[in-house]
């Protein structure tokens, strides 16, 4: 069996495994979700659950990449850690850098954010129903700090993807105010262009090419 290439460990990474644990919240209050996370009893064939579980975390997953992006990103764009303007224009030359950076920054911030998310909501609604006599005040100082841990390595993974793409690719001065949902550059539209400054047109140059009129034109004879 073939191990898993970069792209599909950090997809992996990023989505199936918050979303498997997003699930965890979701199983007290839906129970056939339940009856999909139970191990198949031994001589039952099918996929049917398998498959369920799987469309299901992925699904999952997205909703809570949709409310990182809303959330998380957010709050990092707050607090300094904003995506610089890149040149992709450059990326022609860059593309397995970019894909790199991408792997091994971008995945590993979707990861923290998104099981942040994910742990919270699973671990907030079990308290809430009381779901497991187990939970208490220890299990939630240590959600506490599993969640301290998770955003901090979110800041560190996102600040390495912005500064590195931007030292990459390279482009403008300042910092943009967007936050992007994937990830990737669809702000620049994939130009390669800075904006081009418009030239006015000088007055004193148009002063100068303008004809002057005559002081004193000649006159016409009149006809007699």
């Amino acid at each position: 069996m073939s191990s898993p290439s970069p792209s599909q460990f950090g997809l992996i990474l990023a989505y199936l495994i918050p979303g498997f644990v997003g699930l965890a919240g979701a199983a007290p209050l839906f129970p056939i979700i339940s009856q999909w996370l139970k191990p198949v009893p031994d001589g039952v064939l099918g996929f049917g659950p398998t498959v369920y579980t799987l469309l299901a975390a992925l699904t999952t997953s997205q909703i809570i990449n949709c409310f990182r992006w809303l959330i998380l990103d957010h709050i990092h764009s707050w607090t300094g850690i904003r995506a610089q303007s890149s040149n992709f224009g450059d990326l022609r030359n860059g593309v397995e850098g970019f894909d790199y950076l991408v792997q091994n920054h971008y995945r590993y911030y979707q990861f923290a954010g998104n099981m942040l998310l994910a742990v919270t909501w699973s671990y907030g609604v079990n308290r809430y129903l009381k779901t497991l006599p187990s939970l208490g005040p220890g299990t939630d100082l240590g959600m506490a700090i599993l969640v301290v841990v998770l955003f901090a390595a979110s800041r560190d993974a996102l600040w390495k993807y912005y500064h590195r793409t931007h030292a990459l690719l390279g482009g403008f001065a300042e910092k943009a105010n967007y936050t992007m949902y994937n990830g990737i550059g669809h702000h620049d539209g994939g130009g390669s262009d800075k904006k081009q400054a418009e030239t006015k047109p000088d007055p004193k140059l148009e002063t100068s090419n303008t004809p002057k009129p005559e002081k004193n034109p000649p006159s016409t004879p009149k006809p007699k």
